[in-house]
């Protein structure tokens, strides 16, 4: 667990791109054949070794871990449907007489068992935030205002997740911190603009003061990074 402070002192000695991750954009690599989502686990394989050489810097807040684990049981059984769904597909085609090559044997758990290693290994590679009480207390005030990202239902895990990303997006800046700051979050319904890929009217006073973008998905934050100048 590292605290803000120490994380935005690490980061002003080694200045690197910095990604925050949710949960969902983790687990969305293991939902990958359920949601037609190749892009973004191409972008996991490139996050994973950008991150194993220092290029980029990834966090997730402390909530995130545990969330993790509650959820892959789901997203797991989510992946395996689709697997079997595609192999009946094919095989209904080749009863139908559609032309169709031969269909690999791949039993359902088997490619989700090499997405959920790569969804982890994202997770283990990036630094869990403490919580601290500013990025709370801004999550509490969401709430209590019914601004975005709070939900309709009330929920303070989002703003936790966005209040802790910009106390330290805001921390280096303040010392004119050269590289991007980026959260990632496949939830567009509570961080986005309405049918849009940046961060909600209610959200972007907060980010731009602090120098924080919104990517919608792991590639998004890829190009983002590629757009840059930042990444190879």
């Amino acid at each position: 667990m590292t605290t803000l402070a120490q994380a935005a002192t690490d980061l002003s000695a080694a200045p690197r791109p910095i990604l925050f991750l949710d949960t969902c954009t983790l687990l969305d690599i293991v939902r990958a054949p359920l949601r037609d989502l190749t892009a973004a686990v191409r972008a996991g394989v490139e996050l994973r070794a950008l991150a194993a050489s220092a290029t980029v810097r990834l966090f997730v807040q402390d909530i995130v871990p545990g969330e993790w684990a509650d959820n892959l049981p789901a997203a797991r059984r989510d992946g395996e449907a689709s697997i079997r769904a595609f192999t009946a597909t094919w095989q209904i085609a080749g009863d139908l007489g559609q032309p169709a090559p031969p269909l690999p044997v791949l039993p359902p758990g088997t490619l989700v068992d090499e997405l959920e290693p790569l969804s982890h290994d994202l997770s283990m590679a990036a630094h869990t935030l403490d919580r601290d009480y500013a990025g709370m207390s801004w999550a509490i005030d969401r709430v209590a205002a019914k601004q975005k990202p709070s939900s309709a239902k009330g929920t303070v895990k989002d703003g936790h997740i966005l209040g802790h990303a910009l106390q330290l997006s805001t921390l280096p800046a303040a010392a004119g911190y050269p590289n991007s700051r980026v959260l990632v979050s496949s939830n567009r319904s509570d961080f986005a603009a309405p049918n849009a890929t940046v961060f909600h009217p209610d959200i972007v006073p907060d980010a731009t003061a602090a120098g924080l973008r919104y990517a919608s998905s792991l590639e998004a934050a890829v190009a983002d990074l590629r757009a840059a100048g930042e990444i190879p």
